[in-house]
């Protein structure tokens, strides 16, 4: 049964307006913390492929993972966007420098040296959303590239990464949406209820 878009729009637009007002040191101090619950999170420490994504402006930022998994020796991989809308894959970065200033103005990884990880070979993918809830639901930003992404990483521990304010009571999904296992935010990490 697909849900009404109208509803999914309304609450997609009323989280993203309380992301968009926060301040940059608030996301600053935020994003910290953040990482700090992943780095410290017994599933990041064990996972050896690591799927994360690059940060928006206002989202939860997770520069200090980057380099954490990089200094650690992990596998990571970022979205690589393809021109085809709703159509990524899992681009594996060795540093910051494989990034390049991309389409809306996000980092992107270099399509001139591009190496792809198989989803299914992914342990991890943190996975960031519009809002979640306490279920594991997601509610994207509409273009569905990790709706068709994620069911091809089977093997992959999922964990959705946002603000508290953006974890919700419940969120409008599809039956094609997979819920995430876990929930990162400033306040720490929470399992799926």
């Amino acid at each position: 049964m697909e849900v009404n878009k109208d509803a999914k729009q309304e609450l997609r637009k009323n989280i993203l307006a309380v992301r968009r007002s926060m301040s940059k040191e608030a996301v600053a101090a935020g994003s910290s913390r953040l990482a700090e619950h992943i780095r410290t999170w017994p599933v990041y420490q064990a996972a050896k492929n690591i799927m994360l994504y690059l940060a928006m402006p206002d989202e939860p930022h997770l520069d200090k993972v980057i380099s954490h998994a990089l200094a650690a020796g992990k596998t990571l991989c970022v979205p690589f966007m393809h021109a085809t809308r709703g159509l990524m894959d899992a681009a594996v970065i060795k540093n910051l420098d494989d990034l390049v200033v991309g389409q809306f103005n996000l980092l992107t990884p270099n399509p001139a040296t591009l190496k792809l990880l198989e989803p299914r070979e992914l342990d991890l993918i943190i996975v960031p959303g519009v809002a979640f809830d306490k279920a594991g639901r997601r509610l994207g930003m509409g273009a569905g590239y990790y709706d068709r992404f994620l069911p091809k990483a089977t093997k992959a521990e999922l964990i959705g990464a946002a603000w508290a304010a953006q974890i919700l009571e419940k969120v409008p999904t599809d039956e094609h949406d997979r819920p995430v296992n876990y929930l990162v935010t400033e306040e720490g990490i929470f399992t799926r209820r």
